[in-house]
Order: C-alpha cells, then sequence, then structure tokens
C-alpha cells in the first residue's frame, strides 16, 4: 500500500480567508456572499447552485463566493429554516389560516422524513398537492429572511474583505 502524504485540513477561518482574498473586488465578493446568503434561504433546494451561478453572473457578483453559504441549508437545516420560514409567511399573509398551514407542513415533514431529504421531486410534487397557500407562505417568510439575512452578510463581508486586504497590504509594505 502507498504511503499517502496527508494535507493538514483547512480551518473554516483559513477557508473564509482564501474567498475574501480572491482577485476580484471587495464589493464584488460581498455581494456573491450576500447573494448566496440569499439564495440559500429560498425554498430552491436541487437548483440552488445553478440559480446562484446564474444570478451571479447577472448581477457581477463573485461566483466562487456566492457557493458556500448554500451550506446553510442542508439535510440538517433545511426543515427548520423552511418550516420557520413557512410560519412566518402564513402569519404575515392575508387569508391564510395559520393552524391549516402547521397541519399541511408536518404532513409534509412526515411524507419528506419517511422517503428521505433527497427526493426533491417527490417533495415539490407533494407540496403542490397540500395547496398553494402553503407554498405561497413558504415563499413569502423565506423572501424576508433571506432578505434581512442578505443585508446583513453584505456589509460583514465587505469590512471583513477590506480590512483583510488592508492588513496584508501593512504587512507587504512593511517588508
Amino acid at each position: 500500500m502507498a504511503n499517502r502524504s496527508k494535507k493538514p485540513r483547512r480551518t473554516w477561518k483559513e477557508r473564509l480567508r482564501l474567498i475574501l482574498l480572491q482577485r476580484d473586488s471587495p464589493p464584488s465578493i460581498a455581494r456573491g456572499v450576500a447573494l448566496g446568503v440569499w439564495i440559500a434561504f429560498t425554498p430552491t433546494l436541487g437548483v440552488q447552485v445553478l440559480l446562484t451561478l446564474a444570478l451571479a453572473g447577472l448581477f457581477r457578483a463573485n461566483r466562487l463566493a456566492a457557493l458556500p453559504p448554500l451550506l446553510i441549508t442542508n439535510a440538517l437545516t433545511a426543515g427548520p429554516i423552511y418550516g420557520f420560514e413557512c410560519a412566518l409567511g402564513a402569519r404575515l399573509t392575508p387569508g391564510i389560516r395559520e393552524a391549516s398551514i402547521h397541519a399541511r407542513w408536518q404532513q409534509l415533514h412526515n411524507l419528506a422524513s419517511q422517503r428521505g431529504f433527497f427526493a426533491y421531486l417527490e417533495h415539490w410534487k407533494e407540496l403542490a398537492h397540500l395547496g398553494w397557500d402553503l407554498w405561497l407562505a413558504m415563499w413569502v417568510g423565506s423572501l424576508i429572511v433571506s432578505t434581512l439575512a442578505a443585508l446583513i452578510a453584505y456589509p460583514l463581508t465587505l469590512a471583513a474583505a477590506q480590512r483583510i486586504r488592508e492588513r496584508r497590504a501593512a504587512r507587504l509594505r512593511s517588508k
């Protein structure tokens, strides 16, 4: 058996630094992160990467910086995140009864847990059969949450990218 050299694993801070130090402007990197965060909180599982890459090109956002935030919604977090957004949307959308939405969300959750997380097509079909008001409530809630999250992510990422570049430039000047 060949002796494999083990590369040290990068920490999350090192990975974040690599994203922030790309050969792109800090605003473009910040737009990328904000776009990725925005899409991560929308109910678009299964098409998030394609959607992110298309919109990143449209908004001149850094594509590489837009992809890591998509990991916010994954097998462990999608249910709670989308459930919260659905409840929020039901509360804020006129004409939608919260109790009905909650019962149907629970039904969708039960069906999803029986089939498994990665049966995307089946989830979309089940969501359509459970009623468009559930779909509407989920989108209303997700657009609120995703927009707030992106509005927070943009200035934080922009400040971090600028600060890291300034520190790096100062280090290079002092050498």
